[in-house]
């Protein structure tokens, strides 16, 4: 039965060449309908033909064979199907064809005047935003920053439950807290094959700090957030030590690191637009003095020919120099020195 089943496969297998072979041999040497400028026509629909140039003109590189086959038949099918609709278009749409020729003439111009955005965008733009730059969009914009959910940094420690050392642990882990430093901890825990969690330096939301430990569905843990110094948690096989060094609560406004990507889009936004402005009222302005421009109502072309004042770029650049120099008010509701008071409770606790 196998063997019946394999010969099977062989001849259907040798069967597809030949008709391969045969449809190749159609397409490349011979099969046109007819010529038209000297080229073989490969299809046609009432009086437009599609001639074996064009097909080739799309045919990706590297196609040969039965792939450059099954790439010229769809290609041919589509574009008979493309002209079938069109001809039926005409006849259902007629009524319409008005609407369309505008729609297309519209979006045909948009097109055009995009591109010419983007010419005079590309040799003035300056892409290069500084560190002051986004400091001071970041205070004068703080409002649209607001947080939707509490985010936290800190540092998560995963270790066997027979690990012993516990002190060295977590003493290291309360340098985090005064220094911001990870390296020692980063070095104790490759000593002892401990698995290290290390969000010290970056912004990420609290539950996705929580995904790290072995939380229940049904609890918050929104009380965490208030405490300080080292928390444990526990599993059947692993212990859990934490610490979150910073959190910014749902409703704050967010750390600049959180948004720094975002001020740097809205900035090349901004400074795109202007430049775009720019060239437009030099547009009107050149076409109003070359008396292009004519209109019946006055109003309008007074508003047109309105050349604002320039400001004084030195002064608005020393008073923005001035307003950025102040520190940015830093997140830090939970840092706190791990040997106070408080801290020194927690470790009692524990």
């Amino acid at each position: 039965m196998y063997l019946c089943k394999l010969i099977m496969k062989k001849l259907f297998y040798i069967l597809s060449l030949v008709l391969v072979a045969m449809s190749v041999a159609c397409i490349n040497d011979g099969g046109a309908l007819d010529t038209k400028d000297g080229e073989d026509v490969v299809a046609k629909v009432d009086n437009v033909v599609l001639l074996r140039s064009d097909i080739s003109r799309d045919m990706p590189k590297g196609l040969v064979d039965v792939d450059s086959v099954t790439f010229a038949r769809m290609y041919i099918d589509n574009w008979v199907l493309n002209q079938l609709k069109m001809r039926k278009a005409e006849q259902v749409l007629s009524s319409y064809e008005k609407d369309i020729e505008r729609l297309v003439e519209g979006y045909r111009q948009s097109l055009i005047m995009r591109q010419l955005d983007q010419y005079y965008v590309d040799r003035a733009i300056d892409v290069d935003i500084t560190d002051k730059q986004l400091a001071a969009y970041y205070r004068s914009n703080a409002a649209s920053f607001k947080l939707d959910h509490n985010k936290v940094r800190g540092v998560v420690i995963k270790a066997p439950r027979t690990f012993r050392n516990t002190t060295t642990l977590t003493t290291a882990m309360k340098r985090v807290v005064s220094s911001g430093d990870t390296e020692e901890l980063r070095a104790l825990s490759e000593k002892h094959n401990i698995l290290l969690l290390d969000y010290a330096q970056m912004w990420v939301s609290y539950s996705d700090f929580l995904s790290n430990l072995p939380t229940e569905r049904s609890r918050s843990y929104l009380d965490l957030l208030n405490k300080t110094g080292v928390q444990q948690m526990t599993s059947d096989d692993a212990l859990f030590y934490f610490i979150i060094t910073d959190v910014a609560h749902k409703g704050d406004v967010a750390p600049l690191e959180c948004v720094e990507d975002d001020i740097r889009r809205r900035l090349y936004a901004e400074r795109r637009a202007d430049i775009v402005e720019q060239y437009e009222t030099e547009l009107r302005h050149e076409a109003i003095r070359g008396g292009r421009i004519m209109l019946m109502d006055s109003v309008l072309m007074e508003t047109i020919s309105y050349v604002p004042e320039q400001k004084d770029s030195e002064e608005e650049m020393i008073v923005t120099e001035e307003y950025i120099e102040e520190d940015i008010p830093t997140l830090n509701t939970t840092n706190r020195d791990a040997s106070s008071p408080e801290n020194m409770n927690n470790e009692n606790d524990e």
